[in-house]
């Protein structure tokens, strides 16, 4: 079915439905890169050795790469695979909602057969289809009100995959922002400590102190004893990296995870304001 045509899709389409289609896309990439990592960190050069004799020719013998130099190129490939499937996967959201939105400003609950609306649908979708990705936000937020929390990592992501897209994913001054640096922004987990005593701190085995009535004397160097027990903890906080021109992108293993995440927020945000429209256009009445 054509994208742009809502003919019978209004039948089907719902928040619900984008949302539980999206979210499982989204566990289904971060399942698919977390064992991608695994496999890059537990590869033995024996087994790759071994499959590459398996046909006993090769294309181009003399362009074989070494377990290592194929490492570096998988893990290069898969950084820049897993940023296009996450900004395709990205866009195609917006593409729902906006549709399914335009049904609700539309038609609202009305379910009869149109031809000039189901027309006029089709073609405003169509158009928007067309818009690049800042037309699209724009179009969201001034045609339904829709705000999108974390927009500016979605650009992050077309930023590092127009880099990523070049020979070596080197940065050059057409990737630089009026600042002079290359700057992405996304969520990942991080580590912080708190008082192991404290409401936030989880249930866990009393720390050891002294008993009562003795009193513990540091020695010098020794006042880290002194300090009240603290506990890590792990929570999902804004990330920035900065790159100059020349510097290669590459980014750690944590912070390709953190991009699915990134994005499940960014769809999170999406579908709370789509909601809020919908709700607000039925029950005027539209």
């Amino acid at each position: 079915m054509d994208p742009s045509s809502p003919e019978s899709e209004e039948n089907v389409i719902s928040l619900q439905s984008i949302s539980l289609t999206f979210m499982s896309t989204l566990q289904r990439q971060h399942d698919m890169l977390a064992f991608s990592l695994a496999g890059l960190r537990t590869s033995d050069p024996r087994a790759y050795d071994y499959y590459s004799a398996v046909s006993r020719v090769m294309p181009s013998p003399q362009n074989h790469l070494t377990a290592d130099q194929v490492n570096a190129y998988a893990r290069s490939l898969m950084m820049r695979t897993t940023i296009n499937d996450l900004l395709g996967i990205a866009a195609e959201c917006l593409h729902r909602c906006h549709l399914l939105c335009l049904l609700i400003k539309v038609r609202g609950q009305n379910r009869t057969p149109d031809e000039a609306l189901d027309r006029q649908i089709g073609d405003q979708h169509h158009a928007f289809l067309q818009m690049n990705l800042q037309d699209k936000f724009e179009a969201l937020e001034s045609g339904f009100g829709i705000m999108c929390d974390l927009e500016d990592s979605i650009f992050s992501l077309a930023a590092a995959l127009r880099v990523l897209s070049r020979v070596g994913g080197m940065v050059t001054n057409d990737d630089l922002a009026p600042d002079g640096r290359l700057t992405l922004e996304f969520m990942s987990m991080k580590d912080y400590e708190v008082d192991a005593e404290s409401d936030e701190a989880d249930a866990g085995d009393p720390p050891v102190t002294p008993p009562p009535g003795v009193t513990r004397h540091p020695l010098p160097g020794d006042d880290a004893l002194l300090k009240k027990p603290t506990q890590t903890l792990s929570k999902l906080a804004e990330t920035t990296r900065t790159f100059q021109p020349g510097e290669m992108l590459e980014l750690s293993e944590e912070e390709l995870l953190g991009l699915n995440i990134t994005v499940a927020k960014f769809f999170d945000g999406l579908f709370r304001s789509v909601d809020h429209y919908g709700r607000s256009r039925i029950g005027e009445g539209n």
